[in-house]
């Protein structure tokens, strides 16, 4: 008999929101990165399909070794879609933006946690609440209905 693939055995991860003054990515890992004891380097987007479109979040990545956590930080709005530009879709014109995680479209950014076993109050998070960093909070995976679009 083939064995199921429960919900809780492949989101394997830990969410926190971030919300940054700064908008551009580039800008808040050079931060993140000058500031605290980090190494986040850019990696390949995260291109999701949304509404028959692929959508393209940026997304950087650091191993903490030391610790043996992956962090992963990808922006909640994309930078970029597959719309033609001189295309006119009418459809669109009076739709929100797309947000990678809806529930929390206060924070500019997502840090996905891996290799964290216990609750994610007790984990020492490598950053903190600074002049760039405004809110840091943790983000119930059970309640974003798109979770597995983060599982890679």
């Amino acid at each position: 008999m083939a064995e199921l693939l429960l919900y809780d055995d492949w989101i394997d991860f830990h969410l926190i929101g971030v919300n940054s003054s700064f908008d551009t990515s580039t800008q808040f890992i050079f931060h993140l990165n000058s500031t605290f004891d980090t190494r986040f380097q850019r990696i390949h987007d995260l291109d999701i399909l949304l509404e028959n479109h692929t959508y393209y979040f940026e997304t950087y990545e650091w191993l903490d070794e030391a610790n043996k956590i992956d962090y992963h930080i990808i922006k909640n709005t994309p930078n970029q879609s597959d719309f033609k530009k001189n295309e006119v879709d009418l459809s669109n014109l009076f739709k929100e933006s797309i947000i990678l995680v809806p529930n929390y479209k206060d924070c500019n950014y997502i840090v996905k946690i891996s290799g964290w076993e216990n609750d994610i109050e007790y984990l020492q998070l490598p950053f903190f609440e600074k002049d760039f960093i405004k809110v840091i909070k943790k983000i119930d995976v059970d309640l974003i209905s798109n979770a597995d679009q983060l599982v890679f």
